[in-house]
Parts: structure tokens; C-alpha cells; sequence
């Protein structure tokens, strides 16, 4: 991984959109308390995400990425500092108004999928819309497209015992872009898939941030995965130690050929 540090603003940063970045932590800390202890998650942490990038942030178990994930998807609030995504101060909103921002802003991918068992793709995809009160045939001309757009158009029916592990993790990649959020949260994508699967949804995530200009942060623990990103941001004890561009991002769909080709299977 090619690496040079991020210019902070000014400093030959890329130019901001007219409506500035799309995430901006500033003094962010999140502590818990256990007993009489204090356990400090996250301490002092200043980060700012433009419109458009591809983040992965990595870091051992008890960095803190968790939790900046969950404040991220506003799942949790910040003890201290500021959250502003989108133009709105989101950290200190209590539960309701941070679930509105949720449904509206911000698609979710995690490791385990979270797909209902009995129910097909196209209905899995539907839910969030269903939650929004989306007119039914919206609602399916909605999730259609989703599905279309990652590859499954003819896998609508099936339910997830019927997909495999990559299927059922594009299902959920479906669902989270059916809404038309402009930030995706990827939480250890890959974590339950094999290394080729892996790189299939990693091509379709650099593909959906390319093609479609959508923010994507990956949060995982795996420098591999996080090579595939053009920005890396590693935490350490609750804070972010490096935060670089990556200037020669790993191209998932090649690295896919070149497994494909390494095992002799057909793609």
C-alpha cells in the first residue's frame, strides 16, 4: 500500500463540496463506566470524512473502532465533543431523533448479515422502505433496482438459506442502498466471508463509490481489506494514530481475477 499522509484543510486537501464534508467528529470521546471504573473508548478523537471517499478504519480489538462506529451510525452518543453529518449536529439527539437520521442518511452492512431467514431478497430489501411508509409499488420498483445493481436481479425469490454467503452479504449491501443514503457503514464486511468471496463484495463496494459517488467507511481489522480503500485510518487505545491516503488503492476486481486465476477455478 502506497501511503501519503492527509493533507488537513488547506494544506493540499482536495476542495470541499458546496455542502462541506459529510462527517465531522471534532474532540469526540465516549466513555463507559463499569462499576467505578472508568473505561475511556474513545478520547479526544477529530475526524472529518468528505463526500465521495472510501475509508477503511482498522485497529486491534479495544482500539475504539466499534465505537466509533456506533456513534458514526448514530447507535451511540458521543460523552464529549461534537457529530455533525451532513451539515447537522446528530451526537447529542436523543434516541428517536438519531433513529429518523438513521432511516434517512445512513445504510448499514454488517458481518453477520442480519437478513430475515423466512423471507425472500426483494422482501428483505423492501424493509427499510416499508419502516419510511413507501407506497408498495415504490417500494418494489425500488428494491428491484437495488438488487439489479448488485448483481442478483435473478435471485428475487430466494430466500437467504438459498444464497450463499456472498449472496446473502449483496442482499444486505441491497438493503442498505435502497434508501438512497448518502453514507454507508460496512462493519467487517467480510469477516464471515472466504478470501474470494471477499474481494467480490470489496469490487462491488469500490464500484458503488466509484460509479455512484456514495461514502463508504469499512471498519475492520484486516490490512487487506483495508488496502482496498483509498484512505486508512488506524485507531489505537481510542484514538485515530494515523490517518493516510492511500495512493495506489488494491483494485478488488483484479486481485479477484488473479485468486480465480491462482486456484483454477472457473469465475
Amino acid at each position: 500500500m502506497v501511503a501519503a499522509p492527509v493533507a488537513p484543510a488547506g494544506e493540499g486537501a482536495a476542495p470541499r463540496s458546496p455542502g462541506g464534508p459529510l462527517i465531522a467528529l471534532t474532540g469526540v470521546e465516549r466513555t463507559y463506566t463499569s462499576g467505578s471504573v472508568a473505561v475511556h473508548a474513545l478520547a479526544g478523537v477529530d475526524l472529518t470524512i468528505e463526500r465521495g471517499e472510501l475509508v477503511a478504519v482498522i485497529g486491534a480489538s479495544g482500539s475504539g473502532k466499534s465505537t466509533l462506529m456506533n456513534i458514526l451510525g448514530c447507535l451511540d452518543r458521543p460523552t464529549r465533543g461534537t457529530y455533525v453529518l451532513d451539515g447537522v449536529e446528530v451526537g447529542q439527539r436523543g434516541n428517536d431523533a438519531r433513529a429518523i437520521v438513521r432511516n434517512r442518511l445512513i445504510g448499514f452492512v454488517f458481518q453477520g448479515f442480519h437478513l430475515l431467514a423466512r423471507t425472500t431478497a426483494l422482501e428483505n430489501v423492501e424493509l427499510p422502505l416499508v419502516y419510511r411508509g413507501v407506497p408498495q409499488k415504490e417500494r418494489r420498483q425500488r428494491a428491484l433496482r437495488a438488487l439489479a445493481q448488485v448483481g442478483l436481479a435473478d435471485r428475487l425469490h430466494h430466500t437467504p438459506a438459498q444464497l450463499s454467503g456472498g449472496q446473502q452479504q449483496r442482499v444486505a449491501i441491497a438493503r442498505a442502498l435502497v434508501t438512497d443514503p448518502p453514507l454507508l457503514l460496512a462493519d467487517e464486511p467480510t469477516g464471515n466471508l472466504d478470501t474470494r468471496t471477499s474481494f467480490e463484495v470489496l469490487a462491488l463496494l469500490q464500484a458503488l463509490n466509484r460509479d455512484a459517488g456514495i461514502t463508504i467507511v469499512i471498519v475492520t481489522h484486516e490490512h487487506d481489506i483495508a488496502a482496498c480503500a483509498s484512505r486508512v485510518v488506524t485507531f489505537r487505545d481510542g484514538r485515530v494514530r494515523h490517518d493516510v491516503r492511500n495512493a495506489q488503492a488494491l483494485d478488488a476486481s483484479k486481485a479477484l481475477a488473479d485468486e480465480v486465476a491462482a486456484s483454477g477455478e472457473a469465475p
